[in-house]
Parts: C-alpha cells; sequence; structure tokens
C-alpha cells in the first residue's frame, strides 16, 4: 500500500500552508484526470458517485458539477441521503429487526420506492420534487423543485449509489459510476493510519460538528459501517468506471485539534477510552495544521 508522508514539523509557517497547497494541487491534477477519463466517450444522463463513509463524495459530486458544466450541460445534484425514511420509522424497523440501532449506511433506511419513481421522472422532463433530509432532526422536513430538461444530467452521490438495489433503478436508464475514497496510508512522523482508520478520524469529526453525534455513538456503530463496507460498497468498486483517491498528506495535522477536543469528551469509563487514548498518543508528535489553510473548495472542508 502506498504512503502519503508529511513532515513531523515545519519550520515556518509558509513552508507548512506551501506542503498544503502542494498536496491540493496533487489532487485536482488527478481528479480532473480522472473525470476527464469517465467524459471521454460522451456525457451520461446520470452518474452515480459512491464510495465509503467519509471518502469525500458531496465535495467530489459539486467537483463533477463544475467540470461537466465547463462543457456546456446543465447538471443537477442529488444526494441519495435525502431519501431517507423518517427517523422514528427507521427506529421501528432497527427494532423489528432486534439491533435497535439505526445503520445509516444500510439499503433498508433508502425510501426505493421514492428514488425509483424520482429517477424515472427524469426522462419524462418538466418540474420534479426531490426530498430534503435534515440530519439533526432525523426527519424529511421539506422538498425542492427542480426544472429538468430533456438534456439535464443528474449526479447521484451517496454511500449507497453502487448498492444493487440503488443501480437497479439508475441503470433502467443506463449510468456511469465514480468511486471515491483515501487509497494511500497517510504517516507523519512514526505515526502512521490505514485508509479505514484515516477515514474513521474524519467520521469522528464530522458526525461531532455536523450530526450533532459524539464520538461514543461513532465508536459503537463502526464495526457495523465495516462489515457493511465489506458487504455492499467494496464489492462494488469495480463497477465504477473511474477511481479516485482522496487521501492528503496533510490530514492528520488538520484533524488532530479536532480529535484532541472530541476524544477528550468520551467519559472516564467509556468502553472506549483506551481506544481514543490510543490515537491521542499517536497523533501526539504531529504537527497541527491550521484548517483556514486548505483552500475554500478543497475536498477536506467537507470533514472540518
Amino acid at each position: 500500500m502506498k504512503v502519503k508522508k508529511a513532515p513531523a514539523s515545519f519550520d515556518t509557517p509558509e513552508e507548512m500552508k506551501s506542503f498544503v497547497l502542494g498536496c491540493e494541487a496533487d489532487f485536482e491534477t488527478d481528479f480532473r484526470s480522472a473525470v476527464d477519463e469517465m467524459l471521454s466517450s460522451g456525457v451520461p444522463r446520470i452518474i452515480a458517485l459512491s464510495g465509503p463513509t467519509c471518502s469525500g463524495k458531496t465535495t467530489a459530486a459539486n467537483k463533477i458539477i463544475s467540470e461537466i458544466e465547463k462543457r456546456g450541460r446543465r447538471i443537477n445534484a442529488v444526494s441519495i441521503d435525502d431519501f431517507y425514511y423518517d427517523k422514528d420509522v427507521l427506529h421501528r424497523m432497527s427494532l423489528d429487526s432486534g439491533s435497535g440501532e439505526i445503520d445509516y449506511d444500510s439499503h433498508k433506511t433508502i425510501d426505493l420506492d421514492t428514488l425509483g419513481a424520482f429517477v424515472d421522472r427524469i426522462f419524462d422532463g418538466g418540474e420534479l420534487s426531490c426530498p430534503v433530509f435534515d440530519f439533526h432532526s432525523g426527519r424529511r422536513i421539506s422538498y425542492r423543485k427542480i426544472l429538468c430538461g430533456e438534456n439535464d444530467i443528474f449526479i447521484f452521490e451517496g454511500i449507497q449509489a453502487l448498492y444493487p438495489q440503488v443501480t437497479a433503478l439508475l441503470g433502467k436508464h443506463g449510468f456511469s459510476g465514480a468511486y471515491i475514497a483515501p487509497a494511500c496510508a497517510v504517516a507523519s512522523g512514526a505515526s502512521e493510519f490505514s485508509p479505514n482508520k484515516l477515514r474513521f478520524l474524519r467520521r469522528l469529526v464530522r458526525d461531532r460538528n455536523f450530526r450533532s453525534t459524539p464520538a461514543e455513538f461513532t465508536f459503537k456503530i463502526w464495526q457495523s459501517v465495516r462489515k457493511n463496507e465489506e458487504e455492499n460498497i467494496f464489492p462494488f468498486a469495480d463497477s465504477a468506471h473511474i477511481r479516485i483517491d482522496s487521501s492528503f498528506a496533510y490530514e492528520l495535522g488538520v484533524l488532530k485539534p479536532y480529535l484532541t477536543r472530541i476524544l477528550g469528551e468520551l467519559p472516564d469509563n467509556s468502553v472506549y477510552r483506551a481506544d481514543a487514548d490510543d490515537i491521542l498518543e499517536k497523533l501526539s508528535p504531529v504537527e497541527a495544521i491550521p484548517a483556514e489553510l486548505l483552500p475554500e473548495k478543497s475536498l477536506y472542508r467537507e470533514f472540518v
């Protein structure tokens, strides 16, 4: 496995900034090449963008939109997350299954009937109603209107975008698939984290900052998240037309200040306290990198 390395420390703030911007430039070059490859045989009406949790799907979707718009086509982004059932429905489903926990990575949490009807409506043209799901309240709070032209392109992004249950709906009309995930380990000094561990660190920060979810819960569900990825995401990665590596050499430094605070919130008697302390110990020699150094449109802002 390839490893992207960051210096254990930086001599000056300018050196740190230059390193961050260099990582960003490398990603943007590779990203544009991948999109050009996907579009080399024409622009499809439907694009499915998938990847395991905390890979950068939402920002990647926006970047693909930008590249396609440069070609003079109109494109609409749709998050499959917006087709979740309401929390009370999901809670009843979890009780019926015996788990008692809502697994937002499962295809069973998606209202496939509504999603399928929405996809079919794309090819009828006219006005579409796309649900809007709010994670803080755990429910569908509204609908947004999309005026669909006969040549409009739709990009569906989400963990479930390449699930067989979803591609069965998209495949009726043909689609191109894109897969994004960290493909490299990241190291700083003697500290090294695998791609899967990187995504866990990202999810700890994202869940706390954007979904009001404490670290305790993210630790608790991680095993089921990984099991679902091995069963329903990784096996279908090869069905995508392109693969995008979303690992950044600087990310341990950027995550460190957030993780220090978030993991510090875990109670001393938490069953995950030892795991949290192990992460903090491995991050202790890593020099913190202010998130303010990230470009405004950096994919990594999705996590911090």
